[in-house]
């Protein structure tokens, strides 16, 4: 396997600050704990309080986008433009979805140029990096009690309940959580759909993204608003100097 992360140059480096608003209450768990008498506690950091770990972030985008590009793909378009950004679908999109081994740059698909690779001809670093997100203020959580559900019947166990700690929501007063993407631009010209695809996601951020994140989704679990709050840049000279700009979020998406 062959390594190709040294051999591409760096553009500039772009850190996007974004929000988590709940809609519903949050699980990310930590897994059981013996000494806890909650079955599945949330996930806490050093100072416990509750967090969402930038693996958990970094796996729903990557599947978020992957999902869109492929929809695309799959009705017969070659690309997508959106505002004059185009990102091409070819060769492919994701490799972990379409099965394929890539031995060159160029047989890579858009996903993995920006989320990385790792193939038995090809490794590649990611070039979207997720901070853990924090609560903005502090935060409450409550439990619940489910029953446990048999995969293989994909039915109730009888007798078997399970108690579950989530991150609460409130409509008044929304329960927030602040993290950074942390994105470095190429100036190879095989990853200018990699860097479209970025500039697609923070339009889509800036938006607003109402989407599902966490565990037990389908139980009334994991809804939340995603918003792009500020950017940040710097290219290769600011990294020298230390230096960060602080960017307008109209300027730098086109609008």
């Amino acid at each position: 396997m062959s390594g190709v992360g040294g051999l591409l140059t760096l553009r500039r480096r772009i850190w996007a600050d974004c929000e988590i608003e709940l809609l519903e209450p949050l699980r990310v768990g930590a897994g059981r704990d013996p000494t806890s008498p909650i079955d599945l506690p949330v996930l806490r950091d050093s100072r416990g309080r509750p967090v969402i770990p930038g693996s958990t972030l970094k796996g729903f985008f990557r599947s978020y986008l992957s999902r869109l590009l492929l929809a695309y793909k799959i009705s017969g378009s070659s690309s997508i433009e959106v505002d004059k950004i185009r990102v091409g679908l070819e060769p492919c999109v994701d490799s972990i979805s379409e099965k394929r081994d890539a031995k060159s740059l160029e047989d890579l698909c858009i996903i993995d140029k920006l989320f990385g690779y790792s193939g038995r001809n090809l490794s590649l670093s990611s070039l979207i990096k997720f901070t853990e997100a924090s609560p903005v203020y502090t935060v409450d959580t409550l439990s619940r009690t489910h029953v446990s559900i048999n995969r293989e019947r994909d039915a109730a166990e009888r007798g078997a309940l399970v108690k579950v700690e989530a991150i609460k929501e409130y409509e008044d007063n929304p329960t927030k959580f602040k993290f950074t993407i942390i994105f470095n631009e190429l100036s190879d010209p095989r990853f200018s759909d990699a860097n479209n695809l970025f500039i697609l996601l923070l339009k889509m951020l800036h938006n607003g993204l109402e989407e599902f994140i966490g565990g037990w989704r389908s139980r009334g679990y994991g809804r939340v608003k995603i918003k792009l709050t500020s950017i940040k840049v710097a290219d290769l000279k600011d990294l020298f100097e230390g230096k960060v700009r602080e960017v307008d979020l109209a300027s730098m998406l086109g609008g």
